[in-house]
Order: C-alpha cells, then structure tokens, then sequence
C-alpha cells in the first residue's frame, strides 16, 4: 500500500486557527474603537484647557481689567486668530476647526481684583454634538 504525502494542514486545523484569529481580531477592534472615543475627548479637554490659558493671556495683553459683576466673551476664533492658541483642529472630523468661547466673570465684590477672582467659562463646539462646558479654575 502507497503510503499519501501528509505535508500540509488539515481543513480542521485551520478552521481552529481563523477562529482564533476572529476572536483575537473582535477584542482588539473592541479595544481599539474605545481607545480612539477615550482620546478624542481628551481633545476637545485640551481645547478647553488651552482656550482658557489663552483668555487668561488676551486679558492680560490687552490689559483688561473687570469691575466686580461685570464680565466679558472672548471667542476662541479670536484667540485663534491672536494667537493665544494654536489651531483648534476638531479631534472628531479633522478638516474642520472646534468653535466656541470663553465667558469671563469678576465675581468678587471687592473694589480691589486681579485675574485669579475671575470665573472662566468655556463652551467649546465640535461637530456631531460633542460640546463641552468646563468652568475654572475647577472647584
């Protein structure tokens, strides 16, 4: 009896080893969607937390000083635009800028103010919904 070459893989052996891969490939992609959403927001975070640093410094360049109560809207586009911050790429459709502003509040009654009595609102606008409305310095 002639004895049939045996080189190769069995059909079973590499159905097991797709299946695996299949497997390996669903926790990987799973793993990598929620990465992705996970670092986008932290974008939109960075946008708010430099918008804020740039209100800080458009105040202080253009020596702007609020009464107490009063307050001011400064809009990221303007910050932009003085280059207070760098280009506010939005993290969800790159071709496109996030929008938004920055709201400053002197909210002491003292007569006597300096920049760290104000309340800094930000309201960054991204597309597809994915707003943020931080206030600082956060309590």
């Amino acid at each position: 009896m002639k004895r049939i070459n045996s080189k190769g893989f069995t059909l079973v052996e590499v159905l097991a080893s797709i299946t695996i891969l299949g497997i390996l490939m669903a926790v990987a992609v799973g793993s990598v969607i929620i990465y992705l959403e996970n670092s986008r927001k932290q974008g939109v975070e960075t946008i708010a937390s430099t918008s804020y640093d740039g209100a800080v410094m458009y105040l202080m360049e253009n020596n702007i000083l609020l009464n107490p109560g009063d307050s001011i809207e400064i809009s990221i586009e303007t910050l932009y635009d003085n280059q207070f911050i760098d280009r506010p790429s939005d993290p969800y459709q790159t071709s496109a800028l996030c929008t938004g502003s920055v709201t400053v509040t002197n909210v002491t009654t003292s007569a006597t103010t300096g920049l760290e009595d104000y309340k800094y609102e930000v309201h960054v606008d991204c597309s597809a919904d994915n707003d943020l409305d931080q206030t600082y310095p956060k309590e």
